[in-house]
């Protein structure tokens, strides 16, 4: 089977209508012309009759009867050949020109009868459709010619006019055609190139290029299909980085404790390393980080496509805080940090108890281990249009203005030298981020003062019941 292409198919319909419009107008045009200018070869008769009326009232005030016509085939065909249908130089009573033909040409469709209806001259006309014109004497009515109307063209003028205006609009309806076809080979290619480019950038998407991008300028469909295809190559592109980074990330986090069980298995079997309770444990503080870090990295997967099972139910998120504060106080009184409350007596959200609950471990843990300098950290809760609103914010040093928008980015650390062990695997955050987005909530961080120490501020919002979509 042949497959035609778009463009075939778009020349082609813009072809077949203009064939149709063309076809259509020339039989319109056709039609109309040979009603037109029979309609104006009438109108010449009608005009001819009435010179010729005129031409007969003078005879017949000449002669004073009919009888010099009568039944005289030379004198009708002297006095009606002589009018015909080419316009005279001379004009008539009244001012209109007469018509002059070639003579001893008498009309084939006209007759004369007197006053009292007996036919004098010319060829006996009947229908009902026949023209009369009085031939009048000083007002009164001495006869009448009767006149058919022109129901074809006979003449050869006419004959030979008719075919020339075919033929010219045959030339001019190929003519037209012709023109049809360039435009429609234009059109047609115009409307498809953006169609084409189209298709050629996303060859290249498939191919692993997401590097390209196609012109946006139309203000038409087209136009907001490319720039759909922009974005959605932009996405993708953005996502291949995430997800290289991400690999490369999860190769970095592996490798140093890795790296630190071989060594210290290498130098055991070599005896360099007693192998003892010390080094033992040494041994499980590095299995407990790969373990720590496998399992950051599973909670984030799992939340990020949505495979964390949410149990949705009506809970006291004041007195969950507050239990999570509770639990908090000591570690953070140790590290020399002292907790400022300030929340409701109770506020009831929908939520999943146990996720929530890891979401203001995170938190906690979060400053515990990176609020560098900090020795307050004041934790609040309230209503604010609709939303419940938690903050936990420290004076410690903060983090740059370049690194707020990365706080909660996957593997993201503000001191890159921090260890494994004091820095965690920079998946806290980013799991937070998941969980409060699970709760169709958000979570921001901002820098509590604009001079250093500029401390640390994360908010957080989570809908009340009713505004949960």
């Amino acid at each position: 089977m042949v497959k035609i292409g778009i463009t075939a198919r778009l020349f082609l319909s813009l072809l077949i209508v203009s064939m149709l419009t063309a076809v259509g107008v020339g039989l319109g045009t056709r039609w109309s012309f040979k009603q037109g200018f029979q309609g104006y070869l009438n109108e010449v008769e009608a005009r001819r009759m009435e010179a010729m009326a005129f031409e007969f009232s003078r005879a017949y005030q000449e002669h004073g009867n009919w009888d010099f016509i009568r039944n005289n085939r030379e004198a009708w065909e002297r006095y009606t050949g002589a009018i015909g249908r080419e316009r005279a130089t001379s004009p008539r009573p009244g001012g209109d020109s007469i018509y002059y033909a070639v003579p001893d040409k008498a009309p084939r469709r006209l007759g004369l009868y007197d006053q009292q209806g007996n036919h004098l001259a010319g060829n006996l006309q009947t229908g009902a459709d026949l023209r009369y014109q009085p031939v009048l004497v000083n007002g009164v009515a001495v006869g009448t010619l009767a006149g058919a109307p022109l129901r074809g063209l006979q003449e050869e003028a006419e004959l030979t006019f008719q075919t020339q205006q075919q033929r010219d609009s045959l030339f001019i309806g190929l003519l037209t055609l012709v023109l049809a076809a360039l435009a429609a080979i234009l059109l047609a290619r115009s409307f498809v190139a953006p169609t084409r480019r189209l298709i050629a950038a996303a060859s290249k998407v498939a191919a692993g290029d997401y590097g390209v991008r196609v012109p946006h300028a139309q203000r038409d469909e087209l136009g907001t299909l490319a720039r759909n295809f922009n974005i959605m190559v932009a996405t993708l592109e953005s996502n291949e980085a995430l997800r290289r980074h991400f690999m490369a990330d999860i190769s970095h986090e592996l490798r140093t404790p890795l790296s630190v069980l071989q060594a210290q298995l290498e130098a055991m079997e070599d005896g360099i390393e007693p192998i003892d309770a010390n080094s033992l444990k040494a041994l499980l503080d590095e299995v407990a980080t790969l373990s720590r870090l496998v399992e950051d990295m599973r909670q984030i997967t799992l939340s990020e496509v949505g495979a964390f099972d949410y149990r949705r139910e009506a809970l006291d998120l004041a007195a969950l805080l507050a239990s999570e504060v509770h639990k908090w106080h000591e570690p953070m009184a140790l590290a020399g940090m002292q907790i400022i409350t300030d929340t409701q007596a109770a506020l009831t959200i929908e939520g999943d108890t146990v996720r929530l609950r890891q979401l203001l471990r995170n938190l906690f843990n979060n400053t515990l281990r990176h609020a560098e300098g900090a020795t307050q950290v004041r934790v609040s809760l309230h209503v604010l249009r609709d939303q419940a609103v938690l903050t936990l914010a420290d004076n410690g040093a903060g983090v740059t203005d370049s690194g707020l928008p990365l706080l909660f980015e996957r593997f993201w650390r503000g001191d890159r030298a921090r260890s494994r062990t004091t820095g965690g695997s920079g998946l806290g955050l980013s799991i937070c981020r998941s969980i409060v987005e699970a709760h169709g909530g958000s979570i921001s961080a901002t820098h509590v003062q604009a001079t250093p120490p500029r401390g640390l501020a994360i908010r957080i919002t989570l809908p009340l019941p009713g505004e949960l979509a």
